[in-house]
């Protein structure tokens, strides 16, 4: 009788060793999609730079990314020890059917590749919201943090955020600014629902233009009737932003992506309507730096590192 149960103990014992195995998997659970695999997985890749920032964040390092100039934190991916397949926008498929990924991240540019490479591997869409800025920022993280076992680093991280993101609002308060997209000479405001215009519940800032009208229509050929038509929209929005003498004007040069040149710095000076305000006057303009707004975006550090160039904007 004592062997018996002996041995109903043992098979009990190891049904329990099974369930707790199984239990250890790997779990990443977002709003559209639960990715369970057996095992934590060891070789990654990535085609969306805010997610390999939060990961890097995470101490999780990608194996597999795209083709591109990396920068600030995650300069070691320029390296030739991580694979290079593809690009931020297409993910070479050929090349990653022999890499044999365990899992796949695709976000923003890449987003529309998530059905053609489920058959290679599990693949997960963790595109940034940015119209609810540090909910979703929170939320990614701690789905990260919570499948890659990570969850005290995140809270840590999250936490300095927090406090950062308190003390860049202490600055702005009551002070307002203009989010201005330049690319040439051309100067675009970016109103609250507009691509960068996160930066306003990011840093506090107050916005001195109404909510644009959102369209689904292509962008339209340079020099067509209709770009020509939204080259004057923009230009009159821009007078009426400046009229409203905002505090502090905010500058992203797309030419300076990738290269960290930034003409904008010259060219706003002498601009008709920009170097007639009082901001570029006292010099409340603050570049921010082209590749962490423009490239890597709404990851886990590259956030800290664009809320402190706020920071130190406003403090010079």
């Amino acid at each position: 009788m004592k062997t018996k149960v002996l041995f109903l103990s043992a098979i009990l014992a190891l049904v329990g060793l099974n369930s707790l195995a199984h239990s250890a998997g790997f779990n990443l659970v977002t709003e559209k999609q639960n990715i369970a695999l057996k095992q934590t997985p060891k070789k990654i890749a990535v085609y969306e730079l805010s997610i390999l920032d939060t990961l890097n964040g995470l101490n999780i390092q990608a194996q597999i990314v795209p083709k591109t100039t990396f920068t600030g934190r995650l300069a070691q991916y320029n390296q030739d020890q991580f694979v290079k397949a593809g690009t931020l926008f297409e993910p070479d498929l050929a090349q990653l059917k022999q890499l044999q990924p365990d899992l796949i991240f695709v976000g923003g540019r890449s987003a529309k590749t998530l059905e053609s490479l489920q058959p290679i591997a599990a693949t997960v869409d963790l595109s940034p919201k940015t119209d609810q800025y540090m909910i979703d920022l929170k939320n990614r993280t701690l789905n990260l943090a919570k499948a890659f076992k990570r969850e005290d680093l995140a809270h840590k991280k999250l936490k300095d955020l927090d406090q950062l993101q308190l003390k860049v609002k202490h600055q702005t308060a009551n002070k307002s600014a203009v989010m201005l997209f330049a690319a040439g000479d051309h100067y675009m405001p970016h109103a609250a629902n507009d691509r960068f215009g996160f930066i306003y519940e990011l840093t506090g800032f107050k916005s001195v233009l109404p909510l644009t009208e959102k369209t689904d229509a292509a962008r339209p050929e340079a020099g067509s009737i209709e770009a020509l038509a939204i080259q004057k929209k923009n230009a009159e929005q821009l007078n009426a932003a400046i009229q409203h003498n905002p505090d502090y004007l905010i500058v992203l040069d797309r030419g300076a992506v990738n290269t960290q040149k930034y003409a904008s710095k010259e060219g706003i000076k002498t601009h008709s309507v920009l170097g007639q305000s009082q901001a570029v006057k006292h010099n409340r303009v603050i570049f921010v730096n082209a590749d962490a707004w423009y490239i890597t975006g709404a990851g886990l550090d590259n956030t800290a590192f664009m809320l402190k160039e706020i920071a130190e904007g406003i403090s010079k």
